[in-house]
């Protein structure tokens, strides 16, 4: 597996001082302001609100009104690199991720060519390394060109750095599995992940039917 399973582009961490945003406890039904100063992209000191002055080349931000949470994580998104950089690409999509609260994505494989070989992941993520703006990984495809027919080389794609596999990224890939086994059952049972040579696709998770074939999970029948 590839050292860095999330990768990134370059840039300087941040100097905060955040004053005055709110933390909801919504357990206890209230919530607190707080000062939070943040060195070098982490959070390195919190206070009562009003109580943290600002250091050095700090960026002091007034944060009244504002609430303050970790960041989110989405394990599922379209960065649409390689082939279709017209509707979005590794910098634009990350971008844009952590304008709205994202820390670290992940990223589908139905791209154009499909992520289904090592040498394309490998490139992808050396992109990735220059140009993400928060830490991104990638799934690889289950089935060449996720087509349902022929295996990819998944322990390939594992060494190189893929966090999982999935068979159908979207709406519209699921509704046409849907429509039948998106991998045939003798593909299934050929399928071993590269820890161990285990057949996990083998084993049932759930009953074989239209869901389990659009999750790409292996099913089985009572």
């Amino acid at each position: 597996m590839a050292e860095r399973p999330l990768v990134q582009g370059p840039g300087i961490p941040a100097n905060l001082l955040l004053k005055r945003g709110t933390r909801p406890r919504p357990r206890e039904g209230i919530d607190i302001s707080y000062d939070v100063r943040v060195r070098d992209g982490e959070i390195a000191e919190l206070g009562s609100s009003g109580t943290l002055e600002k250091n050095g080349d700090e960026e002091a931000i007034e944060a009244s009104g504002r609430t303050l949470l970790p960041a989110f994580f989405d394990p599922h998104v379209h960065l649409r690199t390689p082939g279709q950089e017209h509707k979005e690409d590794l910098e634009t999509g990350t971008r844009a991720a952590a304008a709205g609260g994202f820390g670290a994505v992940i990223a589908m494989p139905n791209t154009d060519p499909v992520l289904d070989s090592a040498p394309l992941l490998r490139s992808l993520r050396d992109a990735a390394a220059r140009e993400a703006r928060i830490p991104v990984g990638f799934l690889g495809a289950i089935t060449r060109g996720l087509k349902g027919e022929e295996l990819t080389e998944m322990a390939e794609l594992r060494e190189v750095g893929a966090l999982g596999f999935t068979m159908t990224a979207n709406r519209a890939e699921r509704r046409d599995a849907e429509k039948g086994p998106a991998i045939p059952a003798p593909v299934r049972r050929r399928a071993h992940f590269a820890r161990g040579g285990q057949d996990a696709l083998a084993r049932g998770v759930m009953h074989e039917g239209a869901i389990s074939a659009a999750l790409g999970l292996g099913g089985y029948r009572a």
